[in-house]
């Protein structure tokens, strides 16, 4: 891990191999109200036993914050909303998505912070930063353009990450309302939880018995710790 990226490292102290995913607090969208803001999966792994194999998980995370957007070709559930092939006796129905991702500045008190984003959708893609006046402290801000919800493509943005391939994962987002300046705050507070959910599934945002790792505090890397009776500790770092 570089000084750039976060850390956490999961072990498992039950007597079973458990699969274990993470995702990000969701973030507030104080220009959107009554919001329905999604959570994707951003790693997933299975363990076994520390005691027994001495393996434990290490996820990365990068420090830097990314605005992102994804469209899909066609109409998918929350739960699909990566490409998939789907097939059955008779039909083959084929989802595609196209995302993109810029690193972008959160606003701070005082200073001009390059921290708003235009959307373009046709094609998809996000521009480089500049300063925009009026966004709330900690957040960033996207220009969304005029464009129809449904039918497809349907278009979602929010706050995006970078996995070890540099794919890119919505981390928490909302379909954005069209024509309209969209403000994101996002928090660099992370959950581990015991599920196979692969990276980049849309998961249910429950932080209800999982592991809290709250890099806002200064920490760099969280040691969770998944007990044999089902519980979890989280202990902070450098």
């Amino acid at each position: 891990m570089t000084s750039s990226s976060y850390q956490i490292i999961v072990r498992n102290l039950s007597q079973t191999t458990q699969y274990f995913y993470i995702f990000q607090k969701q973030a507030a969208f104080p220009s959107l109200v009554g919001p329905s803001v999604l959570s994707s999966s951003l790693g997933c792994q299975s363990v076994g036993n520390y005691a027994s194999s001495g393996a434990q998980i290490n996820f990365g995370l990068d420090r830097q914050i990314y605005a992102g957007a994804l469209s899909t070709m066609q109409s998918a559930p929350s739960s699909q909303l990566i490409a998939l092939i789907a097939l059955d006796a008779t039909t083959r129905s084929i989802v595609t998505s196209t995302t993109a991702a810029r690193a972008i500045t959160l606003t701070a008190a005082g200073g001009e912070p390059n921290n708003c984003t235009s959307l373009t959708l046709d094609p998809l893609g996000l521009s480089a930063p500049a300063y925009q006046s009026g966004v709330p402290v900690g957040a960033f801000a996207m220009n969304v353009p005029t464009y129809t919800p449904l039918p497809a493509p349907e278009l979602y943005c929010g706050v995006a990450a970078l996995n070890n391939d540099q794919a890119i994962i919505l981390s928490s987002f909302v379909a954005p309302v069209p024509n309209a300046v969209m403000s994101c705050i996002p928090q660099q507070i992370f959950f581990v939880k015991t599920s196979y959910q692969p990276a980049g599934t849309v998961v249910p945002y429950d932080d209800t018995n999982a592991a809290r790792c709250d890099f806002t505090t200064g920490y760099g890397t969280y040691t969770v710790t998944y007990n044999a009776d089902g519980t979890f500790s989280a202990t902070g770092g450098p």
